[in-house]
Order: structure tokens, then sequence, then C-alpha cells
């Protein structure tokens, strides 16, 4: 019982450092859109979302972080 309270605690650990790491590389991938200009500063989410449509290869974490897919 105890090693199956590890693993679990594990997955766990794993899943949080995965999702941080998402949303930190989304976040930075949308604020670099930003200081382009191709995304202004008070966007929507149905913004982000036609932006995540024509998926130009650059914005793949921010369309997953931003909560659009």
């Amino acid at each position: 019982m105890k090693a199956l309270l590890k693993i679990f605690l594990i997955i766990i650990i794993v899943l949080a450092v995965i999702i941080t790491i998402t949303d930190y590389i989304g976040s930075r991938e949308i604020e670099a859109l930003i200081t382009q200009g191709v995304l202004s500063s008070d966007y929507s989410q149905y913004d982000l979302a036609m932006l995540c449509s024509k998926m130009e290869g650059t914005i793949f974490w921010g369309c997953l972080s931003g909560g659009v897919w």
C-alpha cells in the first residue's frame, strides 16, 4: 500500500511540474507575440483562438496553456 501511495505522489508531482513548465513556456510565447505586435496586450481568448487556428508553429504552447485547446 505504501508503494502505491509513493507511485501516486510521484505521478502527481510529475504532472504538476509538466503543467508548470507548459504554462511558463506558453506565457513566454504570448508575451513574445505581444512585443512583436501580432497580439494586442488586452487580447481575449477569442483572439488567441483565431491565432491558434492559423497554427503558424510559434504559438503551440501558448495555445495549450491559454486554454484554447
